[in-house]
């Protein structure tokens, strides 16, 4: 009987057991998500973008290409974690249009553009004019991880180009950089007669922030009296760093007025009746600031652990050790 007794007793208790750990862990589990502190994760930044055009461009079915002109402009911004990007592309290409169609398109993304691939392997069938350009504009907020250093552009260009003889060289610079933020140019107008003239903007520079990459006009434009002229501009800003404005809220407690001295009494009277309290004043101008900075973009309302996060755990925390004592004592008496 003791024996069967005992089994049963540890079985009960081995039952409470587990409802006191349950009951525990959903009591802190609540607690903590009223509290703010079961934070969901920061959004990392949206994925990159690369612009794709205008590239092994040749003979179609309306036949050789004529001329062709392809332009990508790109305003890159992020604003306190947020990114966000609006790229306009312009494409001409005769006497077939270009892939996926001739115009001028605008989009816009959450994410980045970082990469730009254009013109190159093209104008190969026939000796035309092909002109590609890329204007790169970084916006970056100072609190953004990486946005300093802004350095200068590195470039990789007109390496092993105009070499038939007869035409001309005016790339500036003519560079040969591994690994270059541009590379363009390179083993073009190469027939004889054929002309090469690109540039990279003097005052280009790149942020850490958003690592640019443009490549175009590489082994492009190489039958006889070709022309090739390609340019890139990018400019980086730092901008300052997003801040929530300060919000005043006005305390003025009335001050208290003083009240009248009563009459004095005659001899044998009725002393006088007090004077009226005196009209409150007006009280100090006293604002309160709220701090400046708030939270991160894509972090929500919990920057942080404040003192009600604390208590509140503390109070889960009480909640589970009285619930722990009472299923304790049920047991002991079931026992």
């Amino acid at each position: 009987m003791n024996t069967a007794h005992e089994a049963t007793h540890l079985a009960t208790s081995r039952r409470l057991s587990r409802r006191v750990a349950i009951l525990f862990v959903a009591v802190v589990t609540s607690t903590f998500s009223l509290a703010g502190l079961v934070i969901a994760p920061t959004a990392a930044h949206a994925a990159t973008l690369t612009i794709d055009q205008c590239n092994d461009r040749n003979a179609g079915p309306g036949g050789a290409t004529t001329a062709m002109t392809c332009e990508v402009t790109v305003v890159n911004t992020i604003n306190g974690g947020t990114t966000s990007s609006t790229t306009t592309v312009t494409r001409t290409c005769l006497l077939d249009p270009c892939a996926p169609g001739n115009g001028t398109f605008t989009t816009s993304s959450v994410s980045l553009v970082t990469n730009v691939t254009q013109c190159n392997g093209s104008g190969n069938d026939a000796a035309h004019t092909t002109t590609c350009t890329v204007s790169i504009t970084n916006n970056i907020s100072a609190d953004t991880p990486g946005a300093s250093p802004v350095g200068t552009a590195t470039i990789n260009q007109c390496v092993g180009s105009s070499q038939g003889g007869g035409g001309s060289n005016t790339c500036d610079p003519l560079a040969t950089t591994s690994g270059a933020t541009v590379t363009q140019c390179n083993g073009s107008a190469n027939g004889g007669g054929g002309t090469i003239n690109c540039s990279v903007a003097p005052l280009s520079d790149v942020s850490p922030a958003i690592p640019i990459t443009i490549n175009q006009c590489n082994g492009t434009g190489n039958p006889g009296g070709s022309t090739v002229t390609c340019t890139v501009d990018i400019a980086t800003t730092i901008t300052p760093a997003a801040t929530t404005s300060p919000s005043p809220s006005a305390s003025a407690p009335a001050s208290t007025g003083t009240g009248g001295t009563g009459g004095t009494g005659g001899t044998g009277g009725t002393g006088g009746t007090g004077g009226t309290g005196g009209t409150g004043g007006t009280g100090g101008n006293q604002v309160s600031q709220i701090p400046t900075g708030g939270v991160p973009a894509g972090d929500g309302s919990s920057g942080g652990t404040g003192t009600a996060g604390l208590l509140m755990l503390g109070g889960a925390l009480v909640i589970a050790a009285g619930a722990s004592a009472w299923f304790g004592k049920l047991a002991a008496r079931k026992g």
